[in-house]
């Protein structure tokens, strides 16, 4: 199988390289050529792709992204979604133009990765937490997804049996973060009282109770009244039934969780893979811990999704910063803060973080509500939109700085170069969420805008 594609913007993926009314020629699954220009005199023995008013860049890759695989969902081990709600998951990644996925859910097995990998023509690749505060910390917040193998795999055999990278080590789910907002706190204020509360109803009732820093000294009383009333429960429940909620369901994976990080760096450190540590408020002391402690030992860590939004601004600059200084990258993740603004409704950690260049090296998705997270694909066009990187930089936090960051995650993709694998996108210029095709191992898997039969196997 040949293809042209042809006439658009095509941006290597290099960080520095933009040919106008450029070429890719594409056979047998790899890049064979990029060309200034194709002469439209020429023949091609093969298909053709007519990219003009299109931007063409390498497929992206995605390093934060959760519920791709069968397996314990989340840092928490929570039950396995359902094939059709993964398989559903990778659609949309596919359809905006993703072609890599690292999951970070941490306890799937590799049989798991391998089955999502199979399926679909994303590539799925897989990371580990499968350390033993880790494990404690899901069991102590949800663990029902956990099973018999899951409980006995390790890191070594992870590592061995093809996982590229160590994490997510901690998440909201048990760190008292997003996670217990969104989905553990409501749910047992439900039990307790019969009424529903929204993610911002649970978080001010949280942040009342134990802080921003999920400590149990920070707990305030008229805090804690102002939002029971505000979230409808002031005559169900009494503050100490509140409080003793919110505590009960925070605080026993809380320090196991923290523990699973410093254990999980120190693994990754040990064995010369990449960590993804999960950067939050919570979560902030012991970063710069380990950051002072590992200054100089060359591990790769990379403090995920640095713009959370239980930093403030300035907290998360400070340890964004900090990292820079000692060589830990930072990923920006995209939520929802673009678009659909459920979960994440401010851009002002984004818009500092990325305003300064080399403070952010790399971008992904995470998971938003159920799945659905804004595009990796409009989180590029917002940087090069704001200014934040050139266009090919943009380009390149999504799939180059990516595929360097992790090695194992894209081998041979993440550039539009000769011999490179053939993950090719192909979205309109003034809305990259248009993605009109996309060719993954150089098959077209996405065609005007649409899933094609080859997208799932």
């Amino acid at each position: 199988m040949s293809t042209l594609i042809r006439g658009g913007t095509v941006v290597t993926g290099s960080s520095d390289t933009v040919i106008e009314d450029g070429a890719v020629v594409i056979r047998e699954g790899r890049i064979a050529g990029v060309l200034d220009r194709w002469n439209a005199d020429k023949e091609f023995d093969g298909d053709v792709i007519d990219a003009s008013g299109c931007v063409v860049m390498p497929g992206l890759i995605n390093i934060h992204s959760h519920g791709v695989t069968p397996g314990p969902l989340f840092p928490s081990a929570a039950p396995a979604l359902s094939t059709e709600s993964w398989m559903g998951n990778l659609d949309r990644h596919l359809l905006s133009g993703t072609t890599t996925v690292l999951s970070l859910c941490g306890f799937a097995s590799m049989d798991d990765v391998r089955e999502a990998d199979r399926r679909h023509a994303v590539h799925v690749r897989g990371a580990t937490t499968h350390l033993p505060q880790c494990l404690q910390a899901a069991a102590m917040a949800d663990g029902r997804g956990l099973t018999v193998k899951s409980r006995e795999l390790t890191v070594e055999r992870m590592l061995e049996d093809g996982a590229v990278a160590i994490g997510e080590l901690g998440g909201g789910q048990t760190l008292g973060g997003g996670g217990q907002d969104l989905v553990y706190i409501p749910a047992a204020v439900h039990q307790a009282s019969g009424i529903l509360i929204t993610i911002d109803q649970a978080r001010r009732i949280k942040e009342a109770v134990l802080g921003r820093f999920i400590d149990v000294g920070a707990f305030n009383l008229n805090a804690l009244t102002e939002a029971a009333k505000e979230a409808g429960l002031a005559e169900a429940l009494t503050a100490s039934q509140l409080a003793k909620i919110v505590t009960d369901s925070v605080m026993p994976s809380f320090v196991p969780a923290i523990e699973g990080i410093r254990e999980g760096v120190q693994a990754a450190a040990k064995f010369g893979m990449p960590a993804i540590v999960h950067s939050a408020s919570a979560t902030a002391g012991i970063l710069r811990e380990l950051m002072l402690q590992l200054d100089g030992s060359g591990a790769t860590v990379i403090a995920a999704h640095a713009n959370h939004p239980s930093h403030t601004p300035e907290e998360a600059y400070q340890l964004a910063a900090l990292g820079r200084k000692i060589g830990w990258p930072a990923e920006a993740s995209v939520f929802d803060l673009l678009h659909r603004k459920r979960t994440v409704t401010t851009r002002e950690h984004w818009d500092l973080l990325l305003r300064e260049p080399d403070l952010i090296s790399v971008i992904g998705t995470d998971y938003g509500h159920d799945g659905d997270h804004d595009e990796l694909i409009s989180a590029v066009q917002d940087i090069a939109a704001h200014g934040y990187r050139s266009l090919a930089g943009a380009v390149a936090m999504a799939s180059s700085v990516a595929a360097d960051l992790i090695p194992g995650v894209a081998p041979g993709s993440g550039r539009l170069e000769a011999g490179r694998v053939a993950d090719v996108v192909v979205a309109r210029a003034d809305d990259f969420r248009d993605v009109r095709f996309v060719l993954v191992d150089g098959v077209c898997v996405v065609r005007d805008g649409q899933l094609a039969p080859e997208a799932h196997r």
